[in-house]
């Protein structure tokens, strides 16, 4: 009879005779799981309702002259990016300011 029994079973039943097998085992890191329907729906709705107010920061932000955008550290390519997450964690981590 075959029957299967996983490495963490064998490894509790034989602790001295197999632990040389599992030293060099890479660790269990479960894969990385999407957000399910109703978070995604939420997240689109989120984008939606949000989208006025960042036009509207966009709009006093192209307005500004250059010389207030660079007192605000931004430069006037940086606009289209204002609202990415990664633009923003990147900008703060250059200037040294931690968020949480």
């Amino acid at each position: 009879m075959n029957a299967y029994v996983p490495k963490d079973e064998i490894a509790l039943l034989r602790p001295n005779t197999l632990s040389h097998y599992f030293k060099d085992d890479v660790p269990y890191v479960p894969a990385p799981t999407r957000p399910g329907l109703a978070a995604r729906i939420g997240s689109f709705l989120r984008l939606i309702v949000d989208l006025p107010r960042r036009q509207a920061v966009l709009q006093e932000l192209q307005a500004l002259s250059d010389h207030e955008l660079r007192d605000i550290g931004l430069a006037r390519s940086d606009l289209p990016r204002v609202f990415d997450r990664e633009f923003i964690e990147r900008r703060n981590m250059e200037r040294g300011i931690v968020t949480t």
